[in-house]
């Protein structure tokens, strides 16, 4: 039986501390700190988590109990004037291999809005390094209180492949409308801004120059026209009914780092993310749903190594699937439950990845190229500024798992079933 190793080294454990000496020295009953006649809030959080997995690796070395697992963060808003809002949000932050970007200002943004007709219309504009609005839960995933789970759906969030801080925030600018009559209410968002993507795992993402030991990962450097979004959403009763659609347009040139070009070439990249949203939110229970795709057209990237890579091409075209379904119940107003079921299809017209498996040359088994991720998890707010959440997953296939924690992926060996289970605990003001 493996042993479970809970040691940590002292710079990673000096997260820890804080966060607990922030729990003992905040008071029990505060949600914010206030100044200014509240024109100057502060919030915080921090959280801890550990990850287990029985097969493959998640967040560290989960196979003997990961506490590579923890989120702090602290936010400030200021209000200017009555319809400026500045706010921003420190962040430190990490998950083994997924995020190993530690401090980083996560957004920073000023947002004024004018109302209009009796404040029935509000319209408003955002700028600096602003949150990306996208589905349901990406504007608000940064911490565990506001998401459903301790994990989001991985085949639309994309945590462990290292991408959540090209997701989370961009710098630029927003336009954005809200449009209220009666129970009815009407939103629009739209986005231009240079995205984040020379952090975590966006560069191999975009690319699609697949890792295999002794060939360089995708490195070097990323520019184009600035990313652009838009988002439009109907809520009915002030959110019992949500619709939403939410689309991503990016087109990104590469160029190779001296250490790659010998084996890729530079080369563009055109990706395509509709995602199609609904929600319903009775008093005990909630059902949601997201669905899309992504479409992928890339030029360039040639071997000029072919025979050190056979097998391997990168791909030039391609569309994804991804999808999940989800159901919470809410048994007391301080304990709920969350079943979902999250699927990744890497190709939508090869789900069981075969004809990829075979396109690589069978150097990457079939179940790299979709994961369906059964998930089950209980949250307890036991204290007013205290949640413990926990999660359970089975999962089928290995397309998210991140190659860095995970560097026998492509072996045969691998193995395309796991179960794990993550628990995080956290504190806010």
């Amino acid at each position: 039986m493996r042993s479970i190793n809970l040691k940590l080294r002292l710079g990673k454990a000096a997260p820890m501390i804080f966060c607990s000496a922030l729990a003992l020295l905040a008071p029990m009953d505060a949600s914010a700190k206030e100044f200014l006649d509240g024109n100057v809030k502060v919030y915080g959080f921090a959280s801890q988590g550990a990850t287990y997995t029985d097969h493959n690796q998640v967040f560290g070395t989960s196979r003997d109990v990961s506490l590579d697992f923890r989120e702090m963060g602290l936010i400030t808003s200021v209000k200017l004037l009555p319809n400026l809002l500045i706010s921003a949000q420190g962040l430190y932050r990490d998950t083994g291999a997924s995020d190993t970007q530690g401090t980083r200002l996560d957004f920073a943004q000023a947002d004024y809005s004018v109302p209009l007709f009796d404040s029935s219309l509000v319209l408003g504009a955002r700028g600096g390094r602003v949150k990306i609005p996208f589905g349901l839960y990406n504007d608000t995933r940064d911490v565990v209180w506001t998401r459903p789970s301790v994990l989001l759906p991985q085949s639309i969030y994309f945590d462990t492949l290292a991408l959540r801080q090209a997701m989370i925030a961009a710098d630029g600018g927003m336009l954005y409308g809200r449009y209220t009559h009666g129970d009815h209410r009407f939103g629009w968002e739209f986005m231009a801004a240079e995205p984040q993507d020379s952090t975590g795992g966006a560069t191999g993402f975009l690319t699609g120059i697949p890792h295999v030991p002794g060939l360089p990962k995708s490195e070097g450097s990323l520019g184009g026209r600035p990313l652009l979004l838009g988002r439009a959403f109907y809520e009915w009763m002030g959110g019992r009914g949500k619709l939403m659609f939410s689309i991503v347009d990016l087109d990104r040139d590469f160029s190779a780092s001296p250490g790659q070009s010998a084996f890729y070439q530079n080369g563009n990249t055109k990706v395509t993310y509709p995602l199609f949203s609904a929600q319903y939110n009775a008093e005990k229970w909630s059902l949601t749903a997201e669905y899309g795709w992504i479409s992928s057209d890339r030029s360039g990237y040639s071997t000029a190594n072919t025979a050190f890579i056979q097998g391997l091409p990168t791909w030039k075209q391609n569309t994804s699937e991804n999808f999940y379904v989800q159901g919470e119940y809410r048994f007391t107003p301080e304990f709920w439950a969350v079943l979902r079921y999250d699927v990744l299809h890497l190709n939508r017209d090869d789900r069981d990845g075969r004809e990829m498996s075979r396109l690589s040359g069978g150097l990457a088994p079939a179940h790299r190229f979709y994961a369906r991720d059964l998930t089950a998890g209980v949250r307890w707010s036991f204290a007013r500024n205290f949640l413990l959440a926990s999660d359970y997953h089975y999962v089928n296939g290995t397309a998210w798992l991140n190659e860095a924690e995970n560097p026998n992926l492509s072996s045969p060996e691998t193995s395309s079933h796991f179960s794990m289970v993550t628990t995080m605990l956290s504190f806010r003001f």
